[in-house]
């Protein structure tokens, strides 16, 4: 093996500075996966408000399904990284393969259930008919190919839990720019390619994964970090438990992103220019959340490693740094994103109606952006490193569901209109950190088993 294609020792060295290499690339990471949304957003706003709506409202689908695949990304963040704690290089790569043959069956189930309904489903948001043909079109794109989007986490998952974080970067970034090109070229039919529109962002979004999918499998069988071999069969993760790692955190995210599609058909009640906003707003507070998403991915790998190598005091002092840099990098961007609120909004659309909606969303918002981080640093990166993913259920999907009847309140009863939906986002957000910073003060995520 090839000095470069060495992971990074996780388990030795300075606490910050083995975190923060293995962090960085991560953050990047994420910021390109966020660049993908932000490129089809961009080039739909090309297409009129009315697409700009119809892909806002379908988003949260998307999403859903998004989330459904922590079913087994959370055994593998969780179990190989602990494999790989404990010098157990078998084990790893025949968990990982494990996974992935899970991976393509839930997929295909995924695909099966959701497809023949989208149609209903954009059609309860109520938006116009412009709107809701351009959210089905996209839709079905995007669920019809749930097994690649789904290969793509499990498969990068796998070189992060093995401590290779900058591989990852350079794939991810490689893919963006062939999203970048294929966009246009695909939505407005440019050279001998029809026009497909919303089609057309989905497919370049789709075929730009499926790239990354191949060179991800390629890298991972030349080292080794994949086996369909049998093992000792007491190391290997059953299904029930990647099930029960992952049920807490993909009910959650599927829960959270239908609940922000009821949201799209209260916010849908004051016009499609709300609707529209609202997916702005997402993509301005997604470079927040994909920097404090990628922190947390690689504090995961570090964590699930140093409890496998029995150093669960690395795990806890790596948390504690990796909640003061993104506290203090969130807070510029909220300052940032707040000064610069109206020309963030018109370059995805300038129509002033939903320039006002979106810059509303901003400054009511982003304030709340620096709590949700330090939330996404404690969830999807020390607790689900340490296999303590029940928290996910049962604190935050009840918070989550809370935000359908507050926004009604706030929005209809109060008649506060969008407002009060953005002032909702912001008042659960708040009160779901609240809950997780009390959590972590205690030492229950440390002595989580994972097999068993």
């Amino acid at each position: 093996m090839r000095t470069r294609d060495l992971p990074l020792d996780i388990t030795a060295g300075p606490v910050r500075a083995t975190l923060l290499a293995l962090a960085v690339p991560v953050i990047i990471l994420n910021i390109l996966k966020a660049g993908y949304n932000i490129v089809d957003m961009f080039w739909i706003g090309r297409l009129g408000p009315d697409y700009l709506a119809g892909v806002s409202g379908s988003v949260f689908l998307v999403w859903a399904i998004h989330g459904l695949s922590h079913l087994i990304t959370t055994g593998i963040a969780a179990g190989v990284s602990r494999n790989a704690g404990e010098g157990r290089d078998d084990r790893a790569a025949a968990n990982a393969g494990r996974a992935l043959f899970y991976t393509v069956g839930a997929g295909a189930i995924l695909t099966v259930l959701i497809y023949p309904i989208i149609p209903d489903l954009i059609a309860y948001v109520g938006m116009s008919p412009v709107a809701t043909t351009a959210g089905v079109q996209y839709l079905e794109v995007m669920t019809m190919f749930t097994v690649v989007i789904f290969l793509l986490f499990s498969l990068h998952s796998i070189m992060i839990a093995r401590g290779d974080t900058v591989m990852p970067v350079r794939i991810y970034g490689a893919t963006f720019v062939l999203n970048i090109l294929l966009s246009p070229v695909l939505m407005f039919g440019m050279g001998p390619f029809p026009r497909l529109e919303t089609r057309g962002a989905a497919y370049a979004t789709i075929i730009s994964y499926l790239v990354a999918c191949v060179w991800f499998w390629l890298l991972m069988r030349r080292r080794g970090w994949v086996s369909f071999r049998s093992v000792d069969p007491d190391g290997l993760i059953p299904l029930r438990r990647y099930l029960s790692l992952g049920y807490p955190v993909a009910l959650t995210g599927m829960m959270f992103s239908f609940i922000y599609f009821f949201l799209a058909n209260v916010t849908a009640r004051f016009g499609d220019a709300a609707v529209a906003a609202m997916g702005i707003g997402h993509r301005v507070e997604s470079i927040a959340y994909f920097f404090s998403f990628g922190l947390a991915t690689g504090l995961s790998s570090f964590v699930g490693q140093n409890i496998g190598a029995g150093r669960p005091d690395r795990a806890i002092e790596g948390t504690r740094y990796a909640l003061r840099i993104v506290a203090i990098l969130s807070v510029a961007y909220t300052v940032f994103a707040m000064s610069f609120a109206p020309w963030l909004v018109s370059i995805f659309n300038d129509e002033p109606a939903l320039v006002a909606f979106g810059i509303a969303y901003i400054y009511i918002v982003m304030p709340a952006e620096v709590l949700q981080s330090l939330l996404i640093v404690i969830e999807d990166g020390a607790f689900l490193g340490a296999g303590y993913t029940r928290p996910s259920f049962t604190v935050s999907l009840p918070v989550t569901l809370a935000r359908i009847p507050l926004a009604w309140f706030l929005a209809v009863t109060c008649g506060f209109g969008a407002g009060g939906i953005w002032a909702t986002i912001a008042l659960t957000m708040a009160l779901n950190a609240s809950f997780f910073l009390v959590l972590f003060r205690r030492d229950g995520w440390l002595k989580v088993k994972i097999v068993t």
